[in-house]
């Protein structure tokens, strides 16, 4: 079969994936390049077209940024993505994350008779615009992104959600109503690729670590309340940089913590040495998608302390750390007391293997089609 991709996926692709939606677009197309079918991804804005060593077709528009900003949207991009993707003639097509532009495909794909597939990236696509503009819209403002960028993709994207063939969820709780959409909804959990994770053999065991951008949606706020309550003899470490201007802010305000030690920006291979050398990955965000940072947590032997984000309640049910509802009490005390210490590492390992491997991603992604 033949299965065309759409989106910012060029850098995922070369090892640098610019977020992760873009990861786990690129896996998933490995995956199925890799079990003999015909993949492309069609990506605009990258500077060359060009082949993987799995098979995989990334093809550029070229001129996509030439000429004059509205027109050439209309007369340029428009009609030379739809041409693109016309000529690729594929069985699926499929998109993830927000965009107005996934609407070009979705038509492709009805003018082709060919299946549409829309993926959630996050439990954020799901929320009301009041959440939204609350957790990610807001704390970042921009009046003509939101009017010609943020409301536009939603608009989009809440159309594309009642018309797709078929609608991946990453976990039961982002489950939608059957009367609003006609599609399939198949949970297909997020993809991890244990060849990125190297062995530890001395771990150190003596911080808890807090990894990724620091947003308003990623509970950059709820971090700060933490590191102010926790007992000083707990030492965490942040790694990743702020993103939006209260995040800033607060930043600033965590480096005079005296038991927060602050990364700044880290490369993927040093991001696992601190999260596998931890006592815990702790975790403050207001909402998540199926969180790859858990992925890499569990596949190295590293419980999660949670504040909220419980993904299909995967924590409790296969005992892989501690979720505190929301409580940022509760989350205090489960630090000071360690209350993941008796974890079962190997559990950890095993469930990740069993739910997430890459080598079984392929067939576990056909059976839903």
């Amino acid at each position: 079969m033949k299965f065309c991709f759409f989106g910012n996926i060029a850098d995922a692709l070369k090892g640098k994936p610019p977020g992760g939606a873009e990861l786990q677009v690129t896996l998933l197309a490995k995956a199925l390049a890799l079990k003999g079918h015909d993949i492309v991804i069609i990506d605009p804005s990258s500077n060359e077209s060009f082949v993987t060593k799995e098979g995989i077709k990334l093809i550029n528009i070229p001129g996509w940024n030439d000429g004059l900003r509205g027109i050439r949207f209309f007369f340029r991009r428009i009609p030379a993505l739809r041409k693109t993707l016309l000529d690729q003639n594929a069985d699926y097509y499929y998109v993830r994350t927000r965009s107005y532009l996934h609407l070009v495909p979705y038509l492709v794909s009805k003018k082709l008779k060919s299946k549409f597939i829309v993926a959630m990236a996050s439990d954020l696509d799901t929320l009301s615009f009041p959440k939204k503009f609350k957790y990610s819209y807001g704390p970042k403002f921009n009046l003509y992104q939101l009017l010609t960028l943020y409301i536009p993709n939603d608009i989009v994207f809440n159309y594309l959600l009642k018309k797709a063939d078929y609608i991946v969820i990453q976990h039961s709780g982002q489950m939608l109503s059957t009367n609003k959409i006609k599609g399939k909804q198949c949970v297909y959990p997020n993809i991890f690729d244990h060849t990125d994770i190297a062995p530890v053999n001395t771990p150190a065991n003596n911080y808890f670590v807090h990894v990724g951008s620091l947003t308003i949606l990623k509970g950059s706020d709820k971090l700060y309340e933490l590191a102010q309550k926790i007992d000083k003899k707990n030492t965490i470490v942040v790694a990743g940089i702020p993103k939006d201007s209260k995040s800033k802010k607060i930043y600033a305000k965590l480096k005079n913590i005296e038991n927060v030690i602050l990364k700044g920006v880290v490369d993927h291979s040093e991001a696992i040495k601190l999260i596998a050398n931890a006592i815990a990955l702790i975790n403050t965000s207001e909402y998540e998608g199926f969180p790859n940072i858990f992925l890499e947590a569990w596949a190295t032997g590293i419980p999660v302390i949670s504040l909220k984000v419980n993904p299909g309640n995967v924590i409790k049910k296969y005992c892989l750390g501690i979720c505190c509802e929301g409580d940022l009490e509760k989350m205090k005390t489960s630090i000071e007391i360690n209350e993941t210490g008796s974890v079962d590492r190997n559990k950890l390992i095993s469930y990740v293997a069993t739910y997430h491997d890459f080598n079984t991603a392929a067939d576990r992604f056909l059976n839903i089609l």
